[in-house]
Parts: C-alpha cells; structure tokens; sequence
C-alpha cells in the first residue's frame, strides 16, 4: 500500500466527449480550449514542485494533459494500473443514445456500482484489484509523487486510502476536469479545482 507522504493526485483536463456528456471509459478524446487553459492553471501551481515520480494513465487524454503540465520529476511511468474503468457497451455514447439494457447498466453504476455488469465493462471488483496492485507498485516511492489520471480510478484511489465502502464511491469530492487532490500520510489534505466557484453539474460522465 501506499507509504509516500505527500501523493498529488490530478484529473485529465477537460475534454470534447466531456463537453458532449459522451462516456469515453477506455476510449479517448482530445482536450479541448478550455481544458488545454485549465491544465496551464494547475501547470503554474505545480511549477515550483520536484516530484521524485510521476504516474499516467497511458491514454491520450492523460498524455495530452502531462504534456501541459510539464512536470519537474526524477521519472515518468505510463502505468495501464492508471487507465480509466472499460465501459463496454457505454463507451461513445451519451445519455440519449442508450438503450434499455444500458440504460439499466448506467443507473447501477452511478447508484449501485459494487453491481455494475455489462457486456465488454469492468467489474469494479475487478477495477479495485487493479487499483490496488498499481498502488502496491509504487509503495516505496518517496514523496511527492504526482498521478495523472482518471475519474474513476480517483475515487477507487480515494476509496482505498480512505477504507470506504463501495457505495460511498461517488461521495465528495467532486472532480472537475483538472481537478487535484493532495494526499499526505492517505488524509485528503486540499480539492484544487482549476478555477474557483466552479458549478457541479446535475451529471457527468466517465
């Protein structure tokens, strides 16, 4: 498990399937204006920092964002560990384009995701073993240690440090595209969203 003091841990910014409300799992989308001018605001809070590694989803999206944020670090990982949970069936559609069947599954995984099934998708008992082995991986890295990643392997990652049970996965905090959470010794020290004030939406989607 995790032993590092000090563990940043940051949202890709926001992208065009973001901006559709499209469910983009382990498929991807590009960042667009308004995510490339957010991650440039968190790039200037973390310019001052060394961190000795830094992890990322090796999707583009994360890619993309670790490019703007141009970090100062010992090393760099692209860890499959980091990846987004599969969505199946739900993967590049938005609310509006499922049918009954997916339907059913998207309401299970936002209220009742411990029963998330669908056909191609990622058990959640599945997505935290993984979760878990990455976080085992780099147990014995020194602090700080800065993750690129996604929203719901954020919530796993906070699940985790925090001993929750699976249905308190959607509990606060919200992320925004480009939110950062800081961690030290697994408390949840400070939510930094790229710019204050920011509404939370009636929805969002993974």
């Amino acid at each position: 498990m995790v032993s590092m003091s000090n563990l940043y841990i940051m949202r890709h910014g926001e992208t065009i399937w973001n901006s559709e409300k499209r469910y983009q799992g382990q498929l991807d989308s590009p960042l667009t204006e308004t995510g490339i001018r957010r991650t440039e605001i968190q790039r200037e809070r973390l310019k001052d920092l060394h961190f000795s590694a830094v992890y990322c989803s090796p999707l583009g999206r994360t890619r993309q964002t670790l490019e703007i944020l141009n970090p100062s670090t010992d090393k760099t990982v692209y860890d499959d560990g980091l990846k987004e949970v599969s969505l199946g069936l739900l993967q590049g559609k938005t609310h509006s384009d499922l049918n009954e069947e997916e339907t059913e599954a998207q309401n299970r995984f936002w209220n009742n995701p411990g029963e998330f099934t669908l056909e191609g998708a990622e058990s959640m008992d599945n997505l935290e073993k993984r979760v878990r082995e990455f976080l085992d991986r780099i147990s014995k890295d020194q602090g700080p240690v800065l993750l690129v990643t996604h929203t719901v392997i954020i919530k796993m990652i906070t699940k985790i440090l925090e001993s929750r049970p699976i249905e308190k996965l959607w509990d606060e905090p919200y992320l925004h595209p480009g939110t950062l959470l800081k961690y030290e010794k697994k408390v949840l020290k400070e939510v930094i969203h790229p710019e204050a004030h920011l509404a939370k939406p009636e929805s969002y989607t993974a």
